[in-house]
């Protein structure tokens, strides 16, 4: 951390000469009121509120203010610097952050309890996603031998949503349980069968068919309140120091914690309304982070190399059997990176051909898999938590989200003239949530 302070002194210059710029012109007016400036030549004035900020243009939601705090510690906290410079972000009314999710009409199920021969063209089979199916669907089941020696085909009369089975119709049935001529009586059906919707079959005088719906379901996140104070005695402002160390530089230091403290939280918080500390006699409401809500995982063993193939089967993990994105990017703690990096795959695209690519100003590895584009990159906070060191995370941004519930203020706090303390104070507020949206798309690679 003195190293990074250090780092933070030399190329502090032209932080402080903006820092300096935004708070004395650009955000402070003349009384003393909070301006967030925009493109759109919007003012909010006095405390960020509902109505106010509805009110204004939706780039408020990104004000300049949270756009030049990432300038500070840009590549130690990527989620925080990516969300607040190119996420989506949302303005909520309350602060039960509820947001919906909703699936696609899958195309592939599995049987949960075996169908018997009963001598019958139609019978009832049991399937993990009802939903996935309406009458005229074809039913391929692969594993399943017809009558006529070719995999059988079925299709679909009803769907019971209420006990979880379908009503099929063999295509290429059987004469009997066993024998191998082609007749129209369904054979049996195990369970834990793999089948597909493969198209769909009307009759010729059919206007209409059912319509397929997906109901989205509701998830919920709560705003967390994250604040900052730094305060400057007004007679160490008056005296000579040794070391030119005014109130622009705390800011820096709280600022940087404070986007600590709400990386962490978009990473392993939880959820929590309305949670009372008895010690410090007050509620408040906690936000869920992505351990919480993303329980995807893959694993792998450390002790072990991580090779071309266990490297193509997280590939395959990552991008197939969901609807998220062709480019996806991957937090590594920093032993899970040292493993990869002694992959062939890594080590032929990035370190001998050098391919990287920006994202809000952060540089990720690119690595490119014939299932899709993974952007890595060392999360030096994953250091800081115990057993994260050998994990990552991986985030469609596609369905990542910010809920925001008042943007970024900075105040100055009138200690002084109050008679509270002679100092110069000032105040740092976010209130915020996160919504991880199509848990599919995102998901954990874990070391065991």
């Amino acid at each position: 951390m003195k190293t990074q302070k250090t780092i933070l002194r030399l190329g502090g210059t032209l932080i402080g000469v903006l820092f300096i710029m935004l708070f004395s012109g650009f955000i402070f007016g003349s009384s003393g009121a909070i301006m967030a400036v925009a493109a759109a030549a919007q003012t909010i004035e006095d405390t960020a509120t509902n109505a106010t900020v509805g009110a204004a243009a939706s780039n408020l939601l990104r004000p300049d203010i949270s756009k030049v705090i990432t300038k500070i510690g840009r590549d130690i906290f990527p989620l925080d610097t990516i969300m607040r410079e190119i996420g989506k972000v949302r303005k909520i009314e309350s602060t039960e952050h509820k947001f919906y999710t909703k699936d696609e009409r899958g195309i592939k199920d599995v049987t949960t309890a075996a169908y018997t021969y009963a001598a019958t063209k139609s019978g009832l089979v049991s399937v993990t996603n009802p939903h996935f199916w309406q009458p005229h669907d074809i039913v391929f089941a692969p594993a399943i031998t017809g009558g006529d020696g070719k995999k059988l085909r079925m299709m679909v009369s009803a769907v019971d949503m209420t006990n979880s089975k379908i009503q099929v119709t063999a295509i290429n049935g059987r004469t009997s349980a066993s024998a191998s001529a082609l007749g129209d009586l369904l054979p049996d059906i195990g369970n834990t069968t793999y089948i597909t919707r493969s198209g769909n079959a009307h009759g010729e005088t059919d206007a209409q068919t059912d319509p397929v719906e997906i109901a989205p379901y509701d998830t919920f996140n709560w705003t967390q309140i994250f604040m900052a104070q730094v305060e400057e005695s007004l007679v160490a402002k008056s005296q000579l120091k040794e070391v030119d160390m005014g109130i622009m530089d705390y800011e820096e230091d709280a600022i940087k914690d404070m986007r600590g403290q709400a990386e962490l939280a978009m990473l392993f918080g939880y959820p929590k309304k309305g949670f009372y500390d008895p010690n410090l006699r007050k509620t408040v409401n906690l936000m869920g982070g992505a351990d919480y809500f993303i329980t995807k995982e893959k694993q792998y063993t450390k002790a072990n190399a991580i090779t071309n193939a266990i490297f193509n089967s997280w590939a395959k993990y990552i991008f197939t059997g969901n609807n998220g994105s062709d480019k996806r990017l991957l937090f590594a703690g920093n032993d899970l990176l040292e493993a990869m990096q002694n992959a062939d795959i890594f080590t032929k695209q990035f370190v001998s051909g050098g391919a990287t690519e920006l994202v809000a100003g952060v540089r990720f590895s690119k690595i490119e898999t014939a299932f899709g584009t993974l952007l890595i990159r060392r999360h030096q906070l994953f250091e800081e938590v115990y057993g994260y060191s050998a994990n990552g995370l991986v985030l469609d941004l596609e369905h990542v989200e910010k809920g925001i519930y008042e943007p970024t203020t900075i105040t100055d706090l009138d200690l002084d003239k109050t008679g509270q303390k002679r100092v110069n104070a000032k105040r740092i507020l976010e209130h915020w949530s996160m919504a991880f949206k199509n848990l599919d798309t995102h998901c954990w690679i874990k070391g065991v």
